[in-house]
């Protein structure tokens, strides 16, 4: 009993010491000299578009702090739904990789060289409503604007008055 009691507390152990820990990008920029090189795992919002390159793929992770670039050695699978921008909010992306504060394969650039990754939440579409009193008022403005510069601009002061 004893002897698998101390198994089950080494195995606990070696497994949490193995597991890679989760990162922010706030800890990753601070702390970029203690995380070179090591196993993290990052979690953030797939934003802007998938830059290809014939040896992989770049994808940008933002946490909401702070977008963090992704390198995948060969091709990404088309697998990501919506990148965040204007008009979707992004897939959710978990990478787990190794984190480089200086990579030296590309230019010296914090990144990581993602291991695996999975997409933990599904982005959607964003729809805009416009506000139909805002535009109601936008167009009363500028016409106030509009007949404001009329009579006030030089050309309509310069008009001779017959009197």
């Amino acid at each position: 009993m004893k002897n698998v009691l101390l198994m089950s507390l080494a195995l606990f152990i070696f497994c949490a010491a193995a597991h890679a820990e989760t990162v922010s990008s706030v800890e990753l920029i601070e702390k970029a000299l203690a995380y070179d090189g090591r196993e993290v795992v990052y979690r953030g919002e797939a934003v802007t578009q998938v830059l290809r390159r014939q040896t992989g793929s770049w994808i940008n992770l933002n946490d909401g702090d702070n977008a963090v670039g992704v390198w995948f050695a060969g091709p990404l699978k088309d697998s990501l739904g919506f990148l965040g921008g204007y008009k979707a909010k992004g897939d959710i992306v978990e990478v787990r990789g190794i984190f480089h504060r200086a990579c030296a394969e590309h230019g010296g650039e914090l990144d990581i060289h993602a291991l695996e990754a999975k997409i933990a939440e599904t982005g959607f579409a964003v729809t805009e409503k416009m506000d139909n009193k805002k535009l109601a008022l936008s167009i009363k403005i500028f016409i106030v604007v509009l007949l404001l510069a009329l009579v006030f601009s030089p050309i309509a002061t310069a008009i001779p008055t017959f009197a």
